[in-house]
C-alpha cells in the first residue's frame, strides 16, 4: 500500500507512537511561533481511516426532502390529496418500509412505491362530472370546453377522458392544478381569475363546466354567456351551502334540510333558463361535497332560436 500523508498535533502522535508499532516517524516542525506542533506521519492500513486529509474533496451527505414532496415529484399524475391520503392510510413504502407521515425526510435515491388503486381522475370531482356525462348524455367528443373551477382538475381531466379536444381551465386560486393537467397540451390554465370577470378566451367555447365555491352560480352566467357559442352547452354543479340564504345553512357549513336542497335546485334552474337555456335534467351527485353536502349536477342546452327570443 502506498504510504498516505496525514497532519496531526504531536500530541496525538506521541500517544500512536506508544501504541502502534506499523506508525513511523518522518519529521517534525519545532517552530516556536506556532502553539501546536505537527508532523507528517506514514500510515499503514490499520490507520486507513485516518488518511482524510489525502482522499480529495469530501463527501456531502446525501439530500434529504419531505416525503410528499418527493411523490409529487416523481408521481406527477396525481394531486397532493391524493398522495398525502396514501402516505396516511399506509400505502407508501421507502425502500420496502412503510412510512405514514408526509414530512418524513427521505433520500432523493430511495425507492418510493405507492401501493394503492391507481384512480381514474387527478381527483375525485372528476367522478362527480363522470355521473352527469352518462346519466345525461352529454355529449362532450371534440368540443372545446371551458372548466372553471378549475382547482386541482378533476372536471377538467374527466372532459379530456372523454373526449374533448381543448379545455380552458379558469381558477381564482393559483397553484393547485394536478401537473398531469397542467402540462397537458389539450390545456390552458388561466390562474388568479375571477369567473365572473372573464372578459373573453382566445375562441368562444362548446361546452362549460362549473364547480364554483363562495359565489352563486347565477352572478357569474353573464361572463359564461360571453364566452359559450349560440349552441353551447352547460353543466354546472350546484352547491346549496354557497346558494342557500345564510339562516337556511346548519353548523359546519352543511345544508340538511332536503326543502332547502329543492329550494336551491329549482331557483338555480329558473334562473338560468330565463338567461336562454332549456334544462335538459339533474342528478344527485354521486359523492357528498368535503364537508359532507349534498351536491346537484344540471345538464343545460343554448339554442339560438330560444337565445333570440
Amino acid at each position: 500500500m502506498a504510504p498516505q500523508l496525514l497532519k496531526l498535533p504531536i500530541g496525538s502522535i506521541s500517544r500512536i507512537l506508544h501504541t502502534t508499532p506499523s506508525l513511523s516517524f518522518l519529521s517534525l516542525s519545532r517552530s516556536p511561533k506556532l502553539s501546536v506542533r505537527w508532523v507528517k506521519a506514514q500510515i499503514h492500513s490499520p490507520f486507513r481511516s485516518y488518511a482524510v486529509a489525502s482522499s480529495g474533496k469530501l463527501q456531502a451527505p446525501k439530500k434529504k426532502r419531505r416525503l410528499d414532496e418527493i411523490c409529487l415529484e416523481r408521481f406527477q399524475q396525481y394531486s397532493r390529496t391524493f398522495i398525502q391520503s396514501w402516505i396516511l392510510q399506509g400505502k407508501v413504502s421507502v425502500d420496502g418500509k412503510v412510512v405514514n407521515k408526509a414530512g418524513t425526510p427521505v433520500s432523493e435515491k430511495a425507492v418510493v412505491q405507492i401501493m394503492a388503486e391507481i384512480p381514474k381522475y387527478v381527483c375525485r370531482a372528476g367522478y362527480k362530472l363522470e355521473a352527469a356525462i352518462e346519466q345525461l348524455g352529454v355529449n362532450v367528443a371534440g368540443k372545446v370546453a371551458l372548466d372553471s373551477g378549475l382547482s386541482t382538475g378533476g372536471f377538467t381531466d374527466c372532459l379530456l377522458q372523454y373526449g374533448a379536444s381543448f379545455v380552458y381551465g379558469v381558477d381564482v386560486g393559483y397553484g393547485q392544478v394536478a401537473d398531469k393537467i397542467r402540462r397537458d397540451e389539450r390545456v390552458c390554465v388561466i390562474e388568479r381569475t375571477n369567473l365572473r370577470y372573464l372578459s373573453e378566451l382566445p375562441q368562444k367555447v362548446d361546452l362549460v363546466t362549473l364547480d364554483l365555491s363562495f359565489i352563486s352560480i347565477l352572478l357569474v352566467m353573464p361572463a359564461v354567456i360571453n364566452v359559450m357559442k349560440e349552441d353551447a352547452i352547460l353543466v354546472t354543479l350546484v352547491k346549496p351551502q354557497f346558494e342557500a340564504r345564510r339562516s337556511q345553512v346548519g353548523s359546519g357549513g352543511i345544508v340538511r334540510d332536503p326543502m332547502v336542497h329543492q329550494e336551491v335546485l329549482e331557483k338555480i334552474i329558473k334562473g338560468v333558463e330565463n338567461l336562454g337555456f332549456c334544462s335538459n335534467g339533474w342528478i344527485e351527485s354521486p359523492l357528498k361535497g368535503a364537508e359532507g353536502n349534498t351536491e346537484f349536477l344540471v345538464y343545460f342546452s343554448r339554442t339560438a332560436e330560444r337565445n333570440a327570443n
